[in-house]
């Protein structure tokens, strides 16, 4: 038994730090777009098309947006009164934006990505914490290799 936990966790981790890798790099990589290729504009809330929930609670609102004469579908993680004008970022080749200006830092463009502030720091937590823990994990079972996949009886 202590052998398959042993092989869970190193799975788990290893495919884990893959996942924490890949996710921080799609999250930096389309906050720094904006901060340094969003155009800032005025969106108008036509109306909610759709909203979409999970089973713990997150919704993700989606709604019809008027963008420069272009109607395009944006989600957000809260809520926007329709018929009203909010200041946006827009990505042209991306056709996406999120609520902000140009004179928004990265972590203000990244915590509007997410949701939250607090959401943000508790990501940026994850993507430090997990690269250190796998490595602390790797570290210490490494010279124990041999006795994981030895036959215990």
């Amino acid at each position: 038994m202590k052998k398959l936990l042993s092989y869970f966790v190193i799975a788990f981790l290893t495919f884990g730090i893959g996942a924490i890798f890949w996710s921080a790099f799609s999250l930096g990589n389309s906050s720094y777009a904006f901060w340094k290729n969003g155009r800032e504009t005025t969106a108008v809330v036509l109306s909610l098309d759709h909203v979409s929930g999970s089973a713990k609670g997150g919704n993700s609102y989606y709604y019809n947006l008027n963008v420069d004469g272009q109607k395009i579908i944006q989600s957000f993680r809260f809520k926007l009164s329709e018929g009203s004008t909010y200041k946006i970022l827009f990505l042209d080749d991306k056709r996406e934006a999120i609520l902000g200006t140009s004179e928004d830092g990265l972590f203000e463009i990244y915590s509007a990505q997410i949701g939250s502030d607090f959401m943000a720091i508790l990501t940026l937590l994850m993507f430090i914490f997990m690269p250190y823990g796998t490595y602390k994990m790797y570290s210490e079972l490494w010279p124990k290799r041999h006795d994981l996949w030895r036959k215990e009886y």
